[in-house]
């Protein structure tokens, strides 16, 4: 008799060859109270019965099949010479998982000796290495809410102290139960690390939120860590100090993501996310933040946020709303209790943790300064707040504060005594309701104290700087004070994009000089690209130390240039000094352009060049073209150098090449070491193969094995395939096991492909299903593909079904279906419908449509669109207005867009004013609208100023990158 194991896969063999597979998986697992996996996977002897009462069950219900077929005589197989009868007697697996039991019993003892003497000595060495960290990792609760970054509250009553840490009492709202739930999850054991981003504005609770949740959720039993900078973090995962049963704790998460080290930062953190957990990583952000991390970035530009971009994109993002409208009731009930929040009620505001903070109050500080005192106060926060809404967020330099306040003040104000900086500072440093201050301390990065000789600005006062400030530019003084005390090469180079958006070049030149003689790579390449149309030589020096440094924009920049006019041989010999420093973007770019010429053997030079400077995409691009070309023999040694590389791609591709070379053990090998690195891309491609070829059978093997190793589609892919031969059962079978799986987004392939061979109500079946699991991607799928092959009647039937089940995008989806084919009024209810649901994106195709279609209420539609943050429909109304020759309407609508920032309305009134004569006022709106410093607008107008904007607004004179390249932070040359 064998081991349990190797009789488990006799007994699934013999299911299979002499039952025809009865009875089904599913049956069997209703009848060990398992899942249908389980069942299987017992049945191939890929894993213990736990649960020996189940087993036999199953083994009896197969052994009934067998005696209702008549074969509990007949031979299991052909090589053990037990009958059916025998391998199926219930005696022989109790024997037999007893054996088995006490096995694993005695491997355990001895497992669980040899850990704990490991255990031993491994946390001897953990306690060593931890304890010698900068920042190192405390029990949780030995945390408090100070500590962590907690805003203190307003006292709430006059006679409180002022040095005390007031918490007060804790309000739930409905994002609090959300980020509970994840935490929850996170912290299970055998649970993946998790990271979770509590996201809000300025003094909206964020940090507290996140506080209360790891309070009431993660066990006593967990450490967490909170470094003091991304240094300190950087330091921790790399002594591996993040174990499992860890939180790390990250306020104000852009710190750690933004600067020098913030790519380091991210990269790190991906890692420590793909291995062991439990592990919970809590972040905060702010939205402008999280939206500047995950901003795409436009074809051939540097991509300095690309690992950031990447692991917030795999975050648990949870919103902390603004206010606590819904959920006053709470707070009433909770202010008997608390005086700070009994004070705050009383104020009738919704906003309670922004009061709550003392916010309202530091802008009123702001907005209404005292005495001669606070006029100059004023200024200093106006100057630190210009430097934050602009990109310098780190701690500003006393000097840069003192000398920037001065164009921020008129003559009268500027003639003071020499004590002027210290009474502004104490104004600017004044306790606002015992909580904060505008200009604060900036605590030392590691240990006590503060960091002398800086501030920072108040989290809630930098908001108010975006809204109140937007459509400023700084003054001259500004620009000085930066470019002479400023340090941070981040900050300098934030500085110097905002002075390029509103045009003030010559400062921007001179700020982008400044960071990278501080040693920015991204300046340097910034400097390159401008200065190498004036000094090729200089200008590719300066690209060349940028790429020592890791930065390949530049030479990428002046690569493409020549590459764009033709000179291939110059731009090659620019990409190849890139490649020398392991940049080869610019040479794969350049094989795209030789191949759209014909140049096909320059292009395989090329992708050449970029795979020996260890570019394996352009090795595989390679591959591909030899293949092509029909080398078939050189494709496949290119594919097997980028996988002995163990790029996951070349992988891939081999274990497709072995699977047509026959070899399945090896191509099945290969794509295990790619699933390994969550990927089912080998799989993929070996169904390719294997269904290429005409081998269904095998194709059936070899998805079926893909989808235990985890293949989302492979389910699918096999129950298509068992349609395509007519095993309709089977097929639904596999489709509802991928359901139960949640591969949703693959069932609705097969919906499409049903629509595609005409089997429309088969589709339309499986999209209901898709949708009776609570996903809309079966309808939309099937609408998408109906509307392609121009069958809109059918189109339109899928997508109302998907919206009596409740779908918005279907919703949206079928107005603009009709928009398109010029039914607006069949368009219209649909989009009301859809805004009253909460669609943001449909309040601009209302409000557009009800423009274009010049109804009533258009521009009440519209103004609420751009209330919304969508002002495209009032500036198409206005548009509308001035056609139709009402032009005071539509500068009347202009002019209100102008007021609530949208340079675009700006330009428009500049052009009616050039159209009218009035030169001079066309000038001055073009200003304005440059001093939004809006992207969209500042190529449009650059071609108005040949040399760009002064501080002031008039236009600069000739100027060169190659003579400010010789200036120094003073000014002068060097």
């Amino acid at each position: 008799m064998g081991d349990i194991f190797s009789d488990l896969k006799r007994v699934g063999a013999l299911k299979r060859e002499l039952l025809s597979g009865q009875p089904s998986d599913r049956q069997l697992a209703r009848l060990a109270g398992v899942s249908h996996g389980t069942a299987g996977r017992w049945l191939e002897g890929a894993q213990f019965p736990q649960d020996r009462d189940g087993l036999i069950r199953v083994l009896g219900a197969i052994r009934a099949e067998a005696a209702a077929r008549g074969v509990l005589d007949c031979p299991a197989d052909n090589a053990s010479g037990d009958t059916v009868a025998q391998l199926l007697d219930a005696d022989r697996w109790n024997t037999s998982f007893e054996a088995e039991r006490k096995r694993r019993a005695q491997e355990s003892r001895a497992d669980t000796e040899r850990h704990q003497a490991r255990s031993a000595m491994e946390g001897e060495a953990v306690r060593a290495r931890l304890a010698a960290l900068s920042d190192p990792p405390r029990p949780v609760r030995a945390w408090g809410a100070r500590r962590l970054g907690v805003h203190p509250a307003i006292p709430g009553h006059p006679g409180a102290p002022g040095s005390g840490f007031v918490l007060p009492r804790y309000v739930l709202r409905p994002h609090d139960a959300e980020l509970r739930t994840h935490l929850s999850a996170a912290i299970s054991d055998g649970a993946a690390p998790c990271l979770v981003v509590v996201e809000g504005g300025s003094c909206t609770g964020k940090s507290r939120a996140a506080f209360e949740a790891v309070r009431a959720v993660v066990p006593e039993d967990f450490d967490l860590f909170f470094p003091a900078d991304a240094a300190g973090l950087l330091e921790a995962l790399a002594a591996d100090a993040l174990r499992p049963g860890s939180v790390l704790w990250l306020n104000e998460a852009q710190d750690y993501l933004v600067g020098p080290d913030g790519e380091a930062v991210a990269a790190a953190l991906l890692r420590r996310l793909d291995r062991d957990g439990p592990l919970l990583v809590v972040a905060t952000l702010w939205p402008d933040h999280r939206e500047s991390l995950t901003a795409t970035v436009p074809f051939g530009t540097h991509d300095s946020h690309r690992q950031a971009r990447t692991l917030l994109a795999q975050a648990h993002r949870v919103g902390v709303p603004r206010t606590f409208a819904g959920s006053l009731e709470a707070v009433r009930d909770a202010a008997w209790h608390d005086p700070a929040l009994a004070d705050v009620f009383r104020t009738g505001t919704a906003e309670l943790t922004q009061v709550l903070a003392a916010g309202p109050d530091l802008v009123d500080h702001y907005e209404n300064p005292h005495g001669q005192a606070g006029v100059h106060g004023r200024a200093l926060m106006r100057a630190a707040m210009d430097a934050h809404r602009l990109g310098a967020t780190g701690p500003l330099p006393l000097a840069f504060l003192e000398q920037a306040a001065a164009g921020y003040l008129d003559a009268g104000d500027r003639a003071v005594g020499p004590n002027w900086f210290t009474h502004a500072l104490a104004y600017a440093r004044t306790d606002i309701k015992h909580t904060t201050q505008a200009l604060q301390e900036v605590a030392r990065t590691s240990g006590m104290g503060v960091e002398p000789g800086v501030l920072r600005l108040a989290d809630y006062l930098a908001q108010h700087g975006r809204r109140a400030h937007r459509a400023d530019c700084p003054p001259l003084s500004f620009w000085e004070a930066a470019h002479r005390h400023l340090t941070r090469p981040d900050d300098l180079a934030s500085l110097a994009g905002a002075a390029g958006r509103r045009l003030r070049r010559r400062w921007a030149s001179r700020l982008w000089f400044r960071a990278a003689d501080l040693g920015s790579s991204r300046a340097m390449s910034e400097c390159a690209r401008w200065l190498w149309a004036e000094d090729r030589e200089a200008g590719e020096r300066l690209a060349r130390k940028a790429a020592g440094k890791g930065d390949f924009s530049g030479l990428a920049s002046i690569a493409f240039i020549p590459e764009h006019t033709g000179d291939f041989v110059e731009a090659e010999r620019i990409s190849l000094l890139a490649a020398a420093e392991g940049g080869t973007f610019g040479l794969r770019r350049l094989s795209e352009r030789r191949l759209r010429t014909g140049d096909t053997v320059g292009a395989e030079r090329n992708l050449r060049q970029a795979g020996d400077a260890g570019d394996m995409e352009a090795l595989l691009l390679l591959a591909g073209l030899r293949w092509q070309a029909g080398d078939q023999e050189e494709a496949k040694r290119l594919v097997t150098q980028a996988a002995e590389a163990d790029d996951i791609e070349g992988l891939a591709q081999l274990a497709s090449l072995r699977m047509m070379d026959g070899d399945r053990d090896q191509a099945e090998q290969l794509a295990g070491r790619v699933m390994q690195q969550d990927s089912a891309r080998a799989w993929n491609l070996l169904g390719d193969v294997v269904e290429q070829r005409g081998d269904l059978d095998e194709a059936r093997s070899v998805l079926r094995q893909a989808a235990d190793e985890g293949d989302e589609t492979a389910l699918a892919r096999l129950a298509w395939i068992a349609e395509s031969l007519g095993a309709r059962g089977e097929s639904a079978r596999l489709l509802q096991e991928a359901l139960q799986a949640g591969h949703t987004d693959a069932v609705a392939n097969v919906a499409v492909l049903r629509h595609r061979i005409g089997n429309g109500q088969a589709a339309e079946h499986l999209a209901r299903e898709i949708a009776e699991r609570g996903d809309d991607v079966g309808y939309l799928r099937l609408a998408e593909a109906r509307a392609h092959s121009d069958d809109l009647a059918g189109a339109t039937a899928v997508l109302q079904a998907a919206i009596e089940g409740g779908s918005l995008e279907a919703l949206v989806r079928l107005a603009r279906m009709h928009e398109k084919a010029g039914d607006d009024e069949a368009a219209l209810p649909l989009l009301r419908q859809a805004v009253a649901a909460g669609r943001g994106d449909a309040m601009v195709s209302l409000a557009l449509l009800c423009v274009r279609a010049d109804r009533d209420e258009a521009e009440e539609i519209a103004d609420q669109a751009a209330g919304a943050g969508f002002p495209e429909a009032l500036s198409s109304l206005a548009d509308r207005r001035q056609e139709a020759g009402d032009h005071e309407e539509a500068e009347r609508i202009r002019r209100r867009l102008a007021a609530e920032g949208y340079a675009d309305a700006l330009i428009a009134l500049a052009e009616q004013s050039a159209r009218e004569g009035d030169r001079d006022e066309a000038a001055r709106l073009l200003v304005r609208a440059a001093d939004f410093g809006d992207e969209t607008t500042d190529l449009s107008l650059a071609r108005v100023w040949k040399h760009g904007l002064e501080p002031d607004g008039l236009p600069s004179g000739p100027w060169s990158w190659a003579e400010l390249e010789k200036l120094g932070p003073d000014g002068a040359l060097v």
